[in-house]
């Protein structure tokens, strides 16, 4: 017996629009890098680089270049075709984050509950009580962030 196997249909996408999408990685590498840093990179020349952008479609050689340069360089082309590239070791950034949010939620419940030892005021005791979890909450939501700042900042290539 066969099982059928579930593909999303998939219609072409003409060569003006995959350069497009293609060429929005390419703007994002170079906001990022910088021309120059992005040129030396995918080993290009400025006038084979300008081409590009004008409407030459690079080749696979430089496609592979430019991704390792710049991680999210096809993810504009992905997207249309409803994929996403991920790292084949990946691991979630916040495999617990949801977890720990829970239990924060749940103790401040118990801290605003009007039959607790403050009423609906939070005293010393629950603030202390509390102090372990929301410093590890503290310290996921600052990961978060610093993954956000790393994100943003341009990256050097070596």
């Amino acid at each position: 017996m066969t099982v059928p196997t579930v593909v999303a249909k998939a219609e072409p996408i003409s060569k003006p629009r995959l350069h497009a999408k293609i060429m929005r990685g390419w703007a994002r590498a170079i906001d990022r890098m910088g021309k120059g840093a992005f040129l030396d990179a995918i080993e290009c020349s400025t006038q084979a680089l300008d081409k590009q952008l004008a409407g030459s479609m690079p080749s696979l050689e430089t496609l592979d270049r430019a991704l390792t340069a710049e991680p999210t360089v096809l993810d504009d082309w992905l997207a249309a075709r409803g994929k996403r590239l991920v790292d084949q070791d990946a691991t979630c950034d916040v495999d617990d984050m949801g977890l720990l949010m829970a239990r924060v939620l749940v103790m401040i419940q118990e801290a605003e509950h009007p039959e607790g030892p403050g009423g609906r005021t939070i005293v010393p005791q629950e603030y202390l009580n509390g102090e372990k979890i929301m410093r590890e909450l503290h310290a996921v939501t600052g990961r978060w962030i610093e993954k956000c700042s790393d994100l943003r900042r341009p990256r050097e290539v070596a």
